[in-house]
C-alpha cells in the first residue's frame, strides 16, 4: 500500500462527512486550480487522489468531449461518488489504482497531471512527483495544490488538544503532516517544483472562506486526513474527545482556509 493506512481507513470511513464538505471548500478550491491551469479542449488529463472528482470535474469539462481525464484514486467510496456525479461527462473516468505505479491503458503521454490536496499522502512524495512529471509530453505542466502555513491551524490544533487533554500524549504527527509542511510556503512549494526539474513555476494562493459550527468544523476532522488523530480510541474516547473539541472551536465563527497552487512546466 503506498498511500498512509490511517489516511486511507480515514478517507473511507470519513466519506459522508467528505461528501458534504465537498461543495463548502473541496470544490470551489479545486475549480480554482484547474481555472488557473486552464486545460484546453481535447487534452489528456491525469488527476491524482481525485476523491470525488473536485478537480477532474472540472478538468472534465474543460478539456470537452475530445479530450480525456484519469481519475485516480485508492479510496472506493469517494470514487463511486465522483462517478456518480459526473454521469454525464464519458470523457471522465475514474480509476481505483495507486497513483504512484499508475500508467496510461494506451501509453500517451498526459498534458496535464494535477494532484490537489494529495501528493502528501504518498509515502515518498519526491519520488511519486517526479515520475508522475514522467507522464507528461514535453511542455506539459504538473500542479500540485497544497495548504498554506498555518491555513488548517484554527481547526486542527484544537483537535490535537483534545486528544492529548484526554490521552495524555499529543497525537503522533503523521508523515503527510510532514510532508505538507515541506510545501506549506509559496517559496517552499516553488523550490520542490524545480527541483523535481519542472520550468516556468508559478505559485498562486486561493483563499476560502466558510461559515463553520462547532458540528461542522468536527465534520471537517472526520472527514479528512485529520482523522487519523482518533486512530486507535474506541468510541467512548472518540466521543469524549469530540465533546472537547465542540468546546475548544465554539470561539470560532469562520475558517479562513488558503490554499497554494503550484505549477510547473515539463521541459523535455
Amino acid at each position: 500500500m503506498t498511500v498512509e493506512r490511517a489516511a486511507l481507513d480515514a478517507f473511507e470511513v470519513g466519506s459522508a462527512e467528505f461528501a458534504e464538505w465537498a461543495p463548502l471548500l473541496w470544490d470551489p478550491i479545486g475549480a480554482e486550480a484547474v481555472g488557473i491551469t486552464r486545460p484546453r479542449p481535447g487534452e489528456r488529463v491525469l488527476d491524482v487522489c481525485c476523491g470525488t472528482g473536485s478537480s477532474a470535474v472540472p478538468a472534465a469539462r474543460a478539456v470537452g468531449p475530445d479530450g480525456r481525464v484519469d481519475a485516480v484514486d485508492l479510496a472506493p467510496t469517494l470514487l463511486r461518488a465522483g462517478a456518480r456525479h459526473a454521469a454525464d461527462l464519458p470523457q471522465l473516468r475514474f480509476h481505483h489504482a495507486d497513483a504512484t505505479r499508475w500508467s496510461p491503458g494506451d501509453g500517451l503521454p498526459y498534458d496535464r497531471v494535477q494532484c490537489v490536496f494529495g501528493i502528501f499522502f504518498l509515502p515518498d512524495m519526491d519520488a511519486a512527483a517526479a515520475r508522475l512529471a514522467g507522464l507528461l509530453r514535453p511542455g506539459g505542466t504538473l500542479t500540485a495544490v497544497t495548504w498554506r502555513q498555518g491555513s488548517l491551524d484554527d481547526v486542527l490544533g484544537p483537535l490535537g488538544r483534545a486528544v492529548t487533554e484526554h490521552t495524555g500524549t499529543p497525537p503522533t504527527r503523521p508523515q503527510a503532516a510532514l510532508q505538507a509542511a515541506r510545501l506549506d510556503t509559496g517559496e517552499r512549494l516553488a523550490e520542490w517544483l524545480r527541483d523535481l526539474g519542472l520550468a516556468e513555476v508559478t505559485v498562486h494562493e486561493v483563499a476560502r472562506e466558510v461559515p463553520i459550527t462547532p458540528e461542522l468544523a468536527w465534520k471537517l476532522v472526520v472527514g479528512s486526513g485529520a482523522r487519523a488523530a482518533l486512530a486507535g480510541l474506541d468510541a467512548g474516547a472518540v466521543a469524549a474527545v469530540r465533546d472537547r473539541y465542540h468546546e475548544l472551536v465554539a470561539p470560532i465563527a469562520v475558517l479562513r482556509a488558503r490554499a497554494l497552487v503550484g505549477v510547473g512546466e515539463r521541459r523535455s
